[in-house]
């Protein structure tokens, strides 16, 4: 398989990290996740506003190049919120390999409210999983993907039959997709 970059982009409690770990997993990719990097930065130094999160995300970028700047597949996991889809797309392109977004969705509110409520009621505090309110927020400013520009992932379906179309989608030699 080509060096390839494969991101996962959703907002919080649409499936992406499950997704991701399962297919990095089975294809045997390491996993980049912005989680780890923001985990990593002690609580009295983060500030929730975009130049943190553009530092976080430029921190990300940076470890995935130097992998694939060694011919080394990599998948991220982050919400890629608009922006940053572009730049990891001219990551991708600096460093020949193929690209391939998946956006992760949960096409009925009213499970994907549920699924996010339960996680938030059984992780522990400082695993700081986003609660519906700061979902809301976050929906307000990501930027909705294009048909066609990434893999479509609805996790009203089993994961199963949803790895199964990332992976074939990730391992596929040539996919058509339309500009980000």
């Amino acid at each position: 398989m080509k060096t390839t970059l494969v991101i996962f982009s959703g907002l919080p409690g649409t499936g992406k990290t499950t997704l991701a770990r399962l297919a990095a997993s089975t294809l045997r990719i390491p996993l980049m996740r912005i989680d780890d990097i923001v985990a990593s930065i002690p609580d009295h130094m983060r500030i929730h506003a975009d130049p943190f999160w553009d530092d976080m995300i430029g921190i990300l970028l940076n470890l995935v190049g130097a992998q694939l700047e060694l011919g080394i597949s990599v998948m991220v996991d982050s919400v890629f919120m608009g922006a940053d889809r572009m730049q990891a797309y001219n990551l991708a392109m600096r460093n020949k390999a193929a690209f391939r977004p998946i956006y992760t969705y949960v096409s009925d509110e009213a499970i994907w409210r549920e699924r996010v409520t339960c996680r938030a009621e059984v992780s522990p505090p400082e695993d700081n999983v986003a609660t519906w309110e700061t979902i809301q927020e976050q929906r307000k400013v990501f930027w909705p993907w294009k048909e066609g520009s990434a893999l479509f992932v609805d996790a009203v379906y089993p994961v199963e039959s949803n790895l199964e179309r990332v992976v074939e989608f990730i391992t596929a030699a040539h996919v058509e997709l339309k500009p980000l």
